[in-house]
């Protein structure tokens, strides 16, 4: 039996566009030659639920209401999940079908979509482009969507004097994202979609160009010690989603926090990557809840700004090791994630 397949994709504009659509039909023939003999829906999660106004949630009311489905496979690979739990189980009890979750969520077939489009489209810089130079800033903190928890980071970081230790940018305030924190100033370094990589011909409605495979301006790229991670997701309970945005310090040879699910580290060194908690060992970041990781952050900034430009470029020199590591380390990781992606259903 064919796999029925309902879902929206990145625009024909998007780098991803074609990636994701490849990924659609590699599951869809993994899925056909596994379950055969099955009804088999297949739905990609992206702007996918009854919040969306784009159709799917209705087509997938109608489809479910004259066809009856075997298994149903949900595919979080660009975004994260957009639907909760309880939506799943009820769309689990109103379609008796068996559910597989695929990508972004926390089950036996997660896969890191991001590791496969990066290696083909992020900005290749030689290792001498981006090792610490002339420690100008003791971190940066790039937010273009003012989710609350960046806004709510930003906002103490400005409270809390260190903002002027380090690059902040955070995007104009948003309904959809500002749903519970104010931010506190809107802060940009006047860059336009010229200036990005990865674009896409998205407008600037929060003032930051949409750069997705580039680190942005490399001389304060060189010149920042800390890349402080603005994650997308954040709350622990949460289906755990890893960007481009954990993957550029790792590509651009820097210690990071997140500012995001702390799980996120835990998954990373078991991977095979290496994170610096240790060095900063009186700080716990990794191993922090939802209500600590913002004063963590702060700490860590305070610490390393008291050592000065000295001590945290001999810090540099002492870790530049583990960032190689990282940044090799992520081809192999990339390749595992193939493997993964191409074994569903072994």
């Amino acid at each position: 039996m064919t796999t029925t397949f309902i879902g929206t994709t990145f625009a024909a504009n998007s780098d991803w566009h074609v990636d994701e659509h490849q990924l659609i039909a590699n599951i869809k023939l993994q899925i056909e030659q596994s379950f055969p003999h099955n009804g088999n829906l297949l739905i990609n999660t992206t702007w996918f639920g009854p919040q969306f106004n784009n159709n799917q949630w209705t087509i997938y009311k109608q489809l479910i209401a004259t066809q009856q489905f075997d298994h149903v496979f949900l595919l979080a690979a660009a975004d994260p999940v957009f639907l909760s739990p309880d939506l799943i189980n009820s769309m689990q009890q109103e379609t008796q079908a068996k559910m597989y979750l695929l990508g972004h969520f926390d089950s036996q077939y997660y896969f890191n979509f991001h590791s496969q489009v990066l290696p083909k489209y992020f900005v290749q810089y030689s290792t001498e482009q981006l090792k610490l130079r002339d420690c100008k800033y003791i971190y940066i903190n790039y937010n273009r969507k003012p989710r609350d928890h960046r806004s709510a980071l930003v906002n103490q970081l400005i409270n809390e004097d260190v903002l002027k230790y380090g690059v902040v940018t955070l995007g104009q305030q948003n309904n959809i994202y500002s749903k519970e924190i104010v931010p506190s100033q809107y802060l940009t370094l006047n860059e336009t979609a010229v200036d990005a990589v990865g674009n896409w011909g998205m407008s600037m409605e929060f003032g930051i160009p949409h750069d997705i495979h580039s680190l942005g301006n490399i001389k304060i790229w060189q010149q920042h010690f800390l890349n402080v991670v603005g994650e997308t997701e954040f709350l622990p309970w949460d289906n755990m989603f890893i960007s481009e945005k954990t993957w550029k310090p790792i590509l651009g040879l820097r210690p990071f926090v997140i500012n995001g699910q702390t799980k996120i580290y835990q998954y990373l060194r078991d991977q095979g990557f290496r994170t610096f908690n240790h060095y900063w060992p009186h700080v716990e970041v990794e191993q922090v809840n939802e209500l600590e990781v913002h004063d963590s952050i702060v700490h860590v900034i305070k610490y390393l700004q008291a050592l000065g430009t000295q001590q945290l470029q001999a810090m540099y020199n002492q870790m530049l090791p583990d960032l190689l590591h990282n940044a090799e380390h992520f081809a192999e990781f990339s390749k595992n994630q193939r493997c993964r992606i191409d074994n569903l259903f072994p």
